[in-house]
């Protein structure tokens, strides 16, 4: 089912099965998707002028991870749904990652319960 409005989003994440799987049920759902490996090239993709409906953010990557980039992102007025997907179970990590900035958090990996849940935050 392909949503009404055309979203972009971005996926951030180090594990390139993990980004496929985020890219399918995104783009299965009329989304236009950019992806990145790591926050670094999240933060640097908006910095040249890239415009996101949505980011799915991991927490765990290299370079810079998903709290550091979310709060970059932030502090750049970014206004952009974040929401964090990762296999994280630490309680600790997972409250400063919200803390830096999501507007919501999800274990890995997307489903269609997860999808729904973040498009009805989008419309």
């Amino acid at each position: 089912m392909a949503y009404r409005k055309k979203y972009v989003a971005l996926i951030v994440d180090d594990d390139s099965l993990v980004r496929n799987i985020h890219k399918k049920y995104l783009s299965k759902n009329g989304f236009a998707i950019k992806m990145a490996e790591n926050g670094h090239d999240a933060v640097e993709l908006i910095r040249s002028g890239n415009m996101f409906d949505l980011i799915v953010m991991d927490l765990d990557m290299p370079i810079m991870n998903g709290i550091q980039a979310t709060r970059e992102i932030r502090s750049m007025g970014v206004r952009s749904l974040v929401i964090g997907m990762s296999a994280s179970t630490s309680d600790t990590m997972i409250q400063e990652f919200i803390s830096a900035g999501l507007d919501d958090y999800y274990p890995t990996p997307m489903n269609m319960a997860k999808l729904a849940a973040i498009v009805r935050r989008l419309e």
